[in-house]
This record gives C-alpha cells, sequence and structure tokens, in this order.
C-alpha cells in the first residue's frame, strides 16, 4: 500500500475539521464518496479507486478526534483520547491549527475542481476492473447479488506500474492514447498485456520482465489480440492487420 502523501493527508484535515455528519458545504454532496472522489486523479498515488477511498477516509478520521463539533469521533487511544498524531498528520495539524477555512482551502484546492463530479456509474467501472485484475479469489455476478468462488491467476500491480512507467501510456499497436482523447479523465490509463498468456502457464509461477514480457495496449488492440479464443496474437501481427 502506498504511503499517504502530505498532500493526501491535508485533504483529510480539511474534510475533518470542516465536515460534519456530512461534508463540507462547499462540494455540494452529501455522499463522502463523491467527495474523495474529486481528488482521486491528483492524489491516487497509484490506489485503487477503493483503496484510495479507505486512505482518505483514514486520513480524514486521524483528526477527527481533534474537532468534537464534528460529532464525529475518529481514531481513539485506549484512553479514550484521540490518538496521538506523528507524521505528515503532526506537521499539517501544525500548519494549519491557526488558519481560518479559507486559507486551508487555497491550499488544497489546487488538488481538486470542488465542480467536478465523476459519475457514480463510471467510478464502479473502475472499481470492477480494480477488482477483476486483483488477487482475491471472489469474482462478482451481475445483476443478481451473487457470490461466485474460483480460481483466479496471481497478477503483479506493481509489475503493471512498472512497464506503465517504462513503455508509457499509448498503445504499443495503434498508437492510441486515452490523455489525449479524455483529458484528464484519460490521464495515465492504458491496458498492460502479458506477451505470454498467463493462462498458458497452468499454474506455474514465472518471472516477468516488464521491459520484454509486456507491453501496453489500449481496449481495442488488447481486444483484438484475444480476439479467437486459442490464439494469441504478438504485437507486430496485431500491427500488420490494421487498416492505414
Amino acid at each position: 500500500m502506498a504511503k499517504r502523501s502530505k498532500e493526501l493527508v491535508q485533504v483529510g484535515y480539511y474534510l475533518s475539521r470542516y465536515g460534519k455528519s456530512e461534508p463540507p458545504t462547499r462540494f455540494n454532496t452529501n455522499k463522502w464518496n463523491e467527495v474523495y472522489r474529486m481528488f482521486y486523479d491528483s492524489l491516487n498515488g497509484g490506489r485503487t479507486v477503493e483503496e484510495f477511498e479507505n486512505s482518505l477516509r483514514n486520513s480524514r478520521d486521524d483528526f477527527d478526534g481533534y474537532f468534537p463539533k464534528t460529532k464525529r469521533k475518529g481514531w481513539k487511544a485506549d484512553d479514550g483520547s484521540p490518538t496521538k498524531l506523528s507524521g505528515f498528520a503532526a506537521v499539517v495539524f501544525n500548519e494549519f491549527e491557526n488558519k481560518n477555512e479559507e486559507s486551508v482551502w487555497k491550499v488544497i484546492s489546487k488538488y481538486t475542481d470542488a465542480s467536478y463530479k465523476i459519475s457514480s456509474v463510471i467510478f464502479n467501472d473502475l472499481i470492477a476492473e480494480d477488482t477483476a485484475s486483483s488477487d482475491s479469489d471472489k469474482t462478482r455476478t451481475e445483476g443478481e447479488v451473487r457470490v461466485r468462488i474460483s480460481k483466479t491467476i496471481e497478477r503483479n500491480a506493481k509489475l503493471r506500474q512498472k512497464a506503465l512507467e517504462i513503455h508509457g501510456y499509448s498503445c504499443q499497436v495503434c498508437g492510441f492514447n486515452f490523455e489525449k482523447y479524455y483529458g484528464r479523465w484519460g490521464k495515465t490509463f492504458a491496458e498492460v498485456h502479458h506477451v505470454k498468456p498467463l493462462a498458458e502457464l497452468r499454474g506455474k509461477k514465472m518471472i516477468t520482465d516488464p521491459k520484454s514480457d509486456l507491453v501496453v495496449l489500449c481496449a481495442n488492440c488488447h481486444k483484438m489480440i484475444h480476439r479467437k479464443k486459442g490464439i494469441t496474437l504478438s504485437v507486430d501481427e496485431l500491427k500488420a492487420k490494421l487498416q492505414k
């Protein structure tokens, strides 16, 4: 899990001090997760959507005990007092303690646009994608509420991120770049493909080199590489099929 940055802790402080049972009024929503998501683009630090929400919620909770007017209890020590702040939490508390709301907002507002709202449908898609590629043995069906237990292939999120750092975010087949087409929403997004499909390993572990064993693709090219069951095209083979 990525460590919380000072910027994320600053946001947690603001939400704790100026929110109550509902988020601060300037966000124009009564749903905490909608507020958390306004900061996802700038501060996610490689976390999945759910991981980021939990991290920012916990950061807010660190400060809750220091602002009793909010009526949220936050984290408590064994004696019932607020948990002692440390690290960035202590630094941020000392820096902001004597500032008013507008001064604190001025610091954190650059991490988001308060009028920027991402639809819950899109975020649910992101969460579903995170879940599908996680190390969990639980997969969710659609429609009926049901949990199915199945075997999944272990994937390493760090290798995926390293591949993106090496190869960039443009598709290595067609050159499509999500940020160029979708702006802020598409920034730092792409799919990563294993040159040797993991299914062919039949449960065996292998060492993966993100430079040579992983490639970056757009969703369309990724689907085309795997379009026919039992056949996995190489990047060059798919490039040869592109209609100029």
